[in-house]
């Protein structure tokens, strides 16, 4: 039996991209199935892998396999984010594999903007520095500046099987913030927001979410960005931190404002007649018009909890979703078109475009791609 050959590699590249992504050698050893031993004598000696387990390494490590042959690392520059996770879970601060999952969110992230920010160099377009700017005191006059600033008078929202939200989300994007869906159980987190000068991030994580609750949680990461605000949030609707309920007050207001609310509002209605009524005229979904309602105190907490959980129950399903529509969620519209731009202008090949959008050898895919973002 021969012996496998060995690959040589940059023992500081591999301990600064582990560092990177909070992982401890044993926790690392767990998910590629490397043993401990193994990765330890490696950042120290340069010839311990094979190829087949320094690209497990990088696929973890969320970096090209390349970077780990190399002494100079590149470091990504994350804005410093705030927890706000519920208490409520007991989720803790030293929870390795919770840090680990943070990064892992947070870093695709970086990776996906830095991708972009490159395409909008390649295409010699400019992007304007993020001109939301907030007061953190005033929750109507907040969402007044929202509005302004998504121009919303002269938007023209479609429910699009969403409940409306595809239409907003690409009214966010089209105003240069990156929108990202992710599915992520492990992260007890419903939204973040990263914060940049330019091309600020919001990233939804959609796991227990239905896109029309997406919704509410799309404009609450946009209020944290307006406030230059890079947060970790937990489950909306549960939190007390002041931060978070300021959020809600303002994602409410703009996406129901309380004129509205009170003048199509009737006590003679039930839950379900009232929203009905009123999201037709705001164009908001449906569990973002109930969480309005009971921020306004016309429903109960217990009221909006049943609410939610029955709409839940009606939109159960989608199993099997094939990964070209993941991929079209992940990104949106705004994204995939300057993907596709610069690969008509020639500045991105095909396969260079297929690699970005972690979709390698799937042209089909690509087509899909192209039609769905111009559609």
């Amino acid at each position: 039996m021969t012996n496998r050959q060995l690959v040589r590699h940059s023992p500081i590249a591999l301990s600064h991209y582990r560092q990177q992504m909070s992982l401890s050698v044993d926790l690392l050893a767990k998910k590629t199935s490397i043993p401990s031993k193994k990765i330890e004598s490696a950042e120290v000696e340069n010839n311990v892998f094979t190829i087949k387990q320094l690209n497990k390494l990088a696929d973890i490590l969320l970096v090209p396999v390349s970077y780990l042959t190399f002494d100079s690392v590149i470091s990504r520059e994350l804005p410093k984010v705030i927890d706000f996770r519920n208490k409520y879970e007991d989720i803790s601060g030293e929870d390795e594999e919770q840090s680990y999952q943070f990064q892992k969110v947070a870093q695709e992230a970086y990776i996906d903007r830095d991708n972009l920010l490159s395409i909008y160099e390649s295409l010699d377009e400019n992007i304007s520095n993020f001109g939301l700017n907030l007061l953190g005191s005033n929750a109507q006059h907040d969402a007044q500046l929202i509005i302004d600033f998504l121009n919303l008078e002269e938007e023209n929202l479609l429910e699009s099987g969403s409940d409306y939200y595809k239409s907003w989300r690409t009214i966010v994007e089209k105003n240069d913030v990156i929108v990202l869906e992710k599915l992520n159980p492990s992260l007890s987190s419903e939204g973040m927001s990263l914060y940049y000068d330019k091309l600020p991030i919001i990233v939804i994580l959609t796991t227990g979410q239905s896109p029309a609750r997406r919704l509410f949680t799309l404009i609450h990461e946009l209020v944290h960005l307006g406030l230059k605000q890079s947060a970790l949030d937990g489950n909306l609707i549960y939190s007390n931190y002041t931060e978070e309920v300021y959020c809600n007050e303002v994602a409410g207001y703009v996406l129901v404002p309380s004129s509205i609310v009170y003048k199509y509002y009737s006590s003679n209605l039930s839950l379900s007649e009232n929203i009905l009524a009123i999201r037709k005229v705001t164009k908001a979904s449906r569990p973002a018009v109930a969480i309005q309602l009971k921020q306004l105190g016309l429903v109960k907490q217990i009221e909006l909890e049943d609410y939610l959980k029955s709409l839940q129950v009606e939109n159960s399903g989608g199993f099997g979703v094939k990964k070209r529509h993941t991929t079209y969620n992940h990104f949106g519209k705004v994204y995939l078109q300057q993907v596709f731009s610069a690969i008509w202008k020639e500045e991105l090949t095909i396969n260079s475009a297929m690699d970005l959008l972690r979709i390698p050898n799937r042209i089909e895919d690509l087509k899909y791609l192209e039609d769905k973002a111009f559609s």
